[in-house]
């Protein structure tokens, strides 16, 4: 398993987003989508959260 430490970006929402609405993101290394298969188009992911932990599957 690989591992990195990174940082959340945190970015004001734009269009139909409520006054003060934010838009968090993480940067993925290229690396890690290219193994997971994932390209532009065939991107999508189920995500989930368990109080602790965010996984990225792919669909």
């Amino acid at each position: 398993m690989e591992e990195r430490k990174a940082k959340i970006l945190f970015n004001k929402s734009g269009g139909t987003a409520g006054k003060g609405g934010i838009t968090n993101r993480v940067t993925l290394p290229t690396k890690w989508i290219k193994e997971m298969g994932l390209t532009e188009d065939n991107r999508e992911v189920f995500i989930s959260f368990d109080g602790e932990k965010i996984t990225i599957q792919k669909l």
